[in-house]
């Protein structure tokens, strides 16, 4: 269950998902809708994420931005090299929390959730918010008492942004 607001950490990670709905829709809303990978989501929710994440420093783990950069790389030019492009500046501009694949490896999680979802989990330990529509990963993050907010929940309206 999602902590309050006061209890809300100032830090953000966004999982793959909404952060390539992120980066799509802030070149072209309507195309979150017709691109393959992110058909599931509108451009109300776009803007939606974009609201919710206003209030937030925004933190990535290299294993999402890679599956973010290379979800992406399916566009249809020229907007595949406008959203790689932001991709990049983005890796230039935002914190990036790095755990060894190593480690990762040796979270008793790994054989459920992979790679990237533990470096989720893993960065959400260090008191790091975590913005999802994965249910599984959205549950377990819950269950270790961390503060996630699943998306879903927000375009329900159970949640407020």
């Amino acid at each position: 269950m999602p902590r309050t607001a006061s209890a809300r950490p100032r830090v953000l990670l966004i999982d793959t998902n909404l952060l390539l709905v992120l980066v799509v829709g802030s070149h072209d809303c309507d195309q979150v809708e017709r691109f393959r990978r992110t058909r599931a989501y509108t451009a109300g929710d776009f803007d939606l994420r974009a609201q919710f994440v206003s209030g937030f420093d925004l933190v990535v783990t290299p294993n999402v931005l890679t599956e973010v950069s290379n979800l992406a790389g399916q566009l249809a030019e020229p907007l595949r090299s406008r959203v790689l492009s932001s991709i990049g500046r983005l890796a230039m501009e935002i914190r990036e929390r790095y755990f060894p694949s190593s480690e990762a490896a040796r979270e008793p999680e790994f054989s459920r959730f992979g790679l990237t979802d533990v470096s989720v989990l893993l960065t959400a330990r260090e008191k790091v918010a975590v913005l999802t529509d994965d249910l599984p990963l959205y549950l377990r993050l819950s269950a270790l008492d961390l503060y996630v907010v699943n998306f879903n929940h927000l375009r329900t309206g159970a949640i407020d942004t």
